[in-house]
């Protein structure tokens, strides 16, 4: 009878630092350029131990979204849930605006954070994500939530702008959480990312003026 494998204490340690090496690289290079055996190299871990612990690089690649993916899915979610819609269009929209951006930006300051949120900028730019079915699990629930409070908000848009709103939206954030350097680059330091509630207010604040564009066209909203 095969003896069966109790995992213990430094089993445990090993797992992690399979998946803190992991999460590093992917977020470098994406899910492609990156192999189980280079995992294994970079954390100083038998590429056996990592196929023992994730067996595929797609589980390793789910497990590094597992550690971060239902707690900051769970927090956009609460947030959105206390949203209070008012008269004020811009104002319910500046509310939608930080319940994305805000649990982010907390996620970005945490240690490992803005590797994370870089690998999910990759991911959703990624035109085969759907393939790994990542983004379907962790955005798309907060996605459906955004809309229907948008809409909510401004029940005679028309759906369809809605979607598009949410999508530039995201477009927005996803080209902030790359952290590319250009910005710094064509602002000749000016701008940059080194401070959190600059970028947070900025960011917001573009999504919000982005999504109030939806209504601009109908008089009867006051837009802010």
């Amino acid at each position: 009878m095969a003896r069966k494998v109790v995992p213990r204490a430094s089993s445990e340690q090993t797992r992690a630092k399979i998946l803190t090496v992991a999460q590093k690289l992917f977020a470098e290079a994406g899910f492609d350029a990156v192999s189980m055996r280079q995992v294994g190299s970079e954390a100083d871990v038998p590429f056996a131990l990592v196929t023992y612990h994730f067996e595929t690089k797609l589980g390793l690649y789910k497990a590094v979204f597992r550690q971060w993916g239902d707690t900051l899915s769970a927090q956009r979610m609460d947030q959105l849930d206390t949203i209070a819609l008012g008269d004020d269009v811009y104002s319910n929209f500046l509310a939608i605006a930080k319940a994305l951006v805000e649990p982010m930006m907390r996620l970005r300051q945490m240690k490992g954070g803005r590797e994370f949120v870089r690998l999910i900028a990759r991911e959703v730019n990624d035109p085969i994500e759907s393939e790994r079915g990542i983004v379907q699990e962790y955005l798309d629930p907060v996605a459906h939530k955004t809309i229907k409070i948008m809409h909510e908000a401004v029940p005679q848009a028309p759906m369809n702008r809605l979607y598009w709103a949410y999508h530039f939206a995201v477009g927005a954030l996803a080209v902030n959480y790359t952290e590319s350097g250009r910005l710094e680059r064509i602002s000749g330091d000016l701008c940059g990312y080194d401070d959190p509630a600059e970028l947070t207010e900025e960011v917001t604040r573009f999504i919000a003026a982005g999504l109030t564009s939806i209504v601009r066209a109908d008089a009867t909203v006051k837009a802010g």
